[in-house]
């Protein structure tokens, strides 16, 4: 299984939980705005993103896979975890991404 990020590794580097958390909260809304989650990735953002979360493929389309594997890294490197908040950076980058 292709693991993209885990909020326990974010955790354990000295990130703060709370921080941590909401990075994925914004990142499953994001994913799911844009359709890219799949039945069991819409589940998890249902119940409840907290800190065992992960984000892998069996929650993301191949879609959202692609481009997760080619640019997650380059995003977390121009917006460390807490910043972003309104994902408009991620939105720039899906976008450089989709006309590359």
């Amino acid at each position: 299984m292709k693991i993209i990020d885990k909020a326990s590794w974010q955790i354990d580097g000295g990130i703060q939980p709370s921080v941590v958390v909401a990075h994925f909260k914004r990142m499953f809304l994001w994913l799911d705005d844009k359709a890219m989650l799949t039945h069991e990735g819409k589940e998890i953002l249902a119940f409840g993103i907290d800190e065992s979360v992960s984000l892998h493929e069996r929650l993301i389309t191949p879609e959202a896979l692609a481009f997760l594997e080619t640019k997650y890294d380059d995003y977390l490197k121009r917006n460390p975890y807490g910043e972003d908040n309104d994902c408009l950076s991620l939105e720039v980058i899906f976008t450089d991404y989709q006309n590359m």
